[in-house]
This record gives structure tokens, sequence and C-alpha cells, in this order.
């Protein structure tokens, strides 16, 4: 497996290899340029919203809220294009129209969708129709990554045979996939690989000077069916998949995971230099660890046992039928699970080792 992409992107009139799991430097560059132009508002707005989940593909970039993909961007000539889903333009307004008696709808498109983004409001509307879309358990892992400071990935797709793991971030189908759903899902068809998707994908420091472990989360509400059978669970299955693909593709992941922290330390750059005029505070700093994997100071390893995160119940259900079901995934099945709770603010520990203490 190689660390680098064999596809190589042309931007700007040239030719450039572009490493697996990052922007590119001209793309980050166009990303910039955008930033301070009359016609990047709407990027501008992106990075100054402290509610959105900016996540790095290969050679582009989602904008995530809520599990769901507002924006995807990518490279277009010297320049940046971005797509979005017609759903999450719906104006969240009270409105009411006339069916007319040959079946017509009264109706102005105008004052229904958004035809044109016409500033913080029109992204404000976006996502409020994203939340309204999102389901509990897309909401519930949007607020543990918005208070974990070392995750550095959402919705992670990973091919689920050795054949597709050349394809493991297609540019098409897959990214397509994600903007036409709320809690993306992509399943295989007879001529493609499965794809799964992990929820989240953390940092961690285990000791040893130089080194740092990426490691992968799924994430579940404690009522999700999935969790609980008088069998085997569902999820045992999922990890199983997710656990195979992480073992065959580590190689791959580490070599390519530096670039997506090196951008993630530049978007951050960047989204400081737009919330600074606005009157903004800086965003809150990442784990240095993300820094120091950025700069080749620590050697990145991975982790190929996904941990489960288990949250969305109380201290009652927690030390009731929950424990039992934790205790048997635990035991019986051997799966690495964390209990957090409910997601807020104050829950920062949720994408830790299940054995270190809070």
């Amino acid at each position: 497996m190689r660390g680098t992409s064999e596809a190589e992107t042309a931007i700007g009139g040239g030719t450039t290899a572009v490493p697996y799991r990052s922007l590119g430097k001209p793309f980050l560059a166009a990303l910039e340029a955008l930033a301070q132009s009359p016609d990047g508002n709407w990027w501008a707005d992106v990075l100054a919203d402290p509610d959105l989940l900016l996540a790095v593909r290969d050679r582009s970039l989602n904008v995530y809220h809520r599990g769901a993909s507002l924006f995807r961007i990518t490279p277009a000539g010297v320049g940046v294009a971005a797509e979005t889903h017609a759903k999450y333009l719906v104006r969240q307004r009270q409105a009411l129209t006339w069916l007319g008696s040959e079946g017509g709808f009264d109706l102005d498109p105008g004052s229904a969708v958004w035809t044109r983004y016409e500033g913080p409001g029109t992204l404000a509307e976006m996502k409020r129709a994203a939340a309204a879309l999102s389901g509990l358990e897309k909401t519930g892992v949007h607020a543990l990554v918005q208070a974990s400071l070392n995750v550095v990935d959402v919705e992670i797709a990973l091919s689920s045979t050795p054949a597709a793991a050349a394809a493991v971030e297609p540019d098409g189908a897959e990214a397509n996939a994600a903007l036409l759903a709320p809690e993306p899902e992509v399943h295989s068809t007879p001529a493609q690989a499965r794809q799964d998707r992990l929820d989240v994908a953390s940092v961690e420091e285990r000791g040893v000077p130089g080194e740092a472990w990426l490691v992968f989360h799924e994430a579940k509400l404690a009522a999700n069916p999935g969790l609980r059978s008088k069998t085997t669970p569902a999820i045992v299955a999922q990890v199983a998949r997710y656990r195979a693909s992480l073992t065959e593709q580590a190689e791959r992941l580490a070599k390519g995971y530096p670039a997506l922290c090196r951008d993630l330390v530049r978007l951050d750059a960047l989204r400081n230099a737009v919330r600074t005029p606005r009157g903004l505070d800086a965003v809150t700093p990442r784990d240095p660890l993300i820094a120091e994997v950025a700069s080749g100071a620590r050697r990145l390893r991975v982790d190929p046992e996904p941990r489960l995160v288990v949250f969305g119940f109380d201290a009652d259900q927690r030390d009731g039928a929950l424990r039992a079901i934790t205790d048997d995934l635990r035991g019986r099945h051997g799966l690495q699970v964390y209990a957090v709770g409910r997601p807020n603010g104050r829950t920062t520990a949720a994408f830790r080792r299940p054995s270190d203490p809070v």
C-alpha cells in the first residue's frame, strides 16, 4: 500500500501529485484566496461558524452540521466549486399556499427555497434544515465531536474488500451519497465494494515519545437495537468489518493522516483569520498532538481495534439494563466500549481509551 494517491490532480494549469487524504497545496491556496474574496462570503461565513465541522477528504472538503454534509467543496481550475443538496435550501419560514382546482400549488419558488446565497441568514436556515433532518444519533455525535479536541476526522468511509482498498474515499458516488442522506449509509452493489462508515477518528498519546496513535470510533445511542440481542448483537459484526478494514489499510492510513492533520492546522489558521476581523474569539485550539503529527514530530500509528462509544442515557439507565448490555459487549464479545452518558459541552472525554480515568 502507498501513502500517496496515484491520481494526479490538475489545478491551476499544473499537475500536482496530491497525498492521500489531503486537499493539496494549490486547493488550500484557492480556499485561502476565496475567504478574502468578495465572491467568497459563503465560505467566510462557514469558516466563522463554530457549529460547523470541516472534514478533509481526498482532494475535497466536506462541511458537516449534525451529520449532514451542507457543502462538498472541490477544486475547479484555479478556483473552488461547492455543491449542496436542495433539501438544505428549503426556507425555514411558515408559509401557506393554495392548491388549485387543476392540482397546481400557488407558490412562488423564491419564497419556498433559497435560490441565492444571501449571507449568514442563508447559512443559518441551511443549518436548521439539516437539524430537522438529522436523527438523534447524528446530533449526539456532533455534540461529542464539538467537545473533543483530539478529533481529526468524521464520517470516515472504509472499503470492506481488498479489491476496493484503492477507493476508500471515491470522489463521486460516495461523496454524493453524503449530500443525499442526513445520516449517510452507503451500501454495496453487485459492481462495487461495500462502503462502511466509522463515525470519528481521533489521536492519542500512549506514553511513547515520538509516537501518536490514530483511533477510530463508532458511536451509538444507548437505545440503538443493534447493541442488544439474545444471540449476537448486530454491532459485533459491524465492528468486525471495521477491524478487518482497518487492519488491511493501516499502513495507508498511517501515511495519509499526517497530511490531513497539516490541512486541519492550516484550516484552523484560516478560520481565525476570518473570525478576528469579525470580532469573534479564536477557534478552540486542538489537541497539541495534532500539530505534532502534522509537523512530523510524532510518528503516527493506527490502532486497528475500533472503539464503541455508547451515549444518550442517565445514571439510572447506566446502572440498570445498559450495564448488562455493555458488560456483555465487553466480556462475551470482546469489544472496547466506553459509555459517556448524555452528550453536552462538558462531555470532553468521549473519544478516549475506555480504560483511561475521566
